[in-house]
């Protein structure tokens, strides 16, 4: 956020393109951002629509350093109720792996249909890669009782060249009927299934997890929703071919409760959030921003 700018130069080199495309600079400029939101509603899309869900029945949550300058316009796109800004959200990434457990994989490829594998055998394996898992989260600073062992085994019918991974067991209970499991699965996933075909045990698999601590969040009681305090200034926007006067909010100062009316942006040390005309800000007891468009 204390980085030195020089729009000057940005404007040169995009006055350059515009002559070229005969366009006027703030003509390019939106068409350089309308791009660059259709790449990420499309995105949105190959996760959500393609995937089966519908996008308007979710919140947008819009995190990065530039996330919230595209978060409402490509929540609008997509007819998305809302928007969640998380507070520090320009280095959100950097807070998650902070917070993430340390998950190592393990695996051994057996090869040998279940019929003529014993238990003893798989346990055996088991045993030496979760010894090996368990020994490589001490050496990163675990204890033992702050990792949680899961154990799978990648079947498939013999013949198959593809496998479906099934939970041998897990710290709270015991599976001991994978073979029927693995028909279960198979069925749930192809719409048939063959008991009566060999069950061959193409690989185990060990995942350690170790548990980090997580930072508990506090939720703040609510204040005045005036946000005058976090006023900065007026700045002449343009948006949709026309130019506004946008209000400047200092995010650092903006309280719960707090309420803002678009055009507006939000600065932050790290990340900028746009809200759009006809739009409105809530700032939640988290300090997350919470944007929808006006009823």
């Amino acid at each position: 956020g204390k980085m030195e700018l020089f729009p000057g130069r940005s404007r040169e080199a995009l006055e350059n393109l515009a002559k070229k495309i005969n366009k006027s600079l703030i003509e390019t400029a939106a068409g350089i951002i309308e791009i660059a939101n259709a790449n990420m509603e499309k995105a949105i899309r190959v996760i959500s629509i393609e995937r089966g869900f519908d996008p308007r029945d979710f919140a947008l949550f819009s995190f990065g350093g530039a996330g919230g300058m595209h978060a409402a316009d490509i929540a609008s796109h997509l007819k998305m109720p809302r928007v969640i800004v998380p507070k520090n959200a320009g280095v959100l990434s950097s807070l998650g792996l902070l917070m993430a457990d340390s998950i190592k994989d393990y695996s051994k490829s057996i090869l040998k249909t279940a019929e003529k594998t014993s238990k003893e055998e798989l346990e055996n394996h088991f045993k030496k890669l979760i010894e090996k898992s368990i020994k490589s989260m001490k050496e990163d600073g675990f204890q033992e009782d702050a990792v949680t062992i899961f154990s799978f085994l990648d079947l498939r019918y013999q013949g198959q060249s593809y496998e479906i991974t099934i939970p041998y067991r897990n710290k709270i209970t015991s599976n001991l009927s994978f073979v029927s499991d693995f028909h279960k699965a198979h069925r749930k996933l192809y719409s048939y299934h063959h008991e009566q075909r060999a069950v061959e045990i193409v690989n185990i698999r060990v995942k350690a997890v170790g548990t980090t601590k997580k930072i508990k969040l506090k939720r703040l009681p609510p204040k005045n929703k005036n946000p005058e305090r976090a006023f900065m200034k007026k700045q002449t926007i343009h948006y949709e071919g026309k130019a506004w006067q946008a209000s400047v909010f200092k995010r650092v100062l903006l309280a719960t409760g707090n309420k803002i009316k678009g055009p507006a942006l939000i600065a932050d040390s790290e990340s900028t959030t746009f809200l759009p005309p006809s739009y409105t800000l809530e700032v939640d007891g988290f300090l997350n921003l919470i944007i929808q468009r006006e009823d």
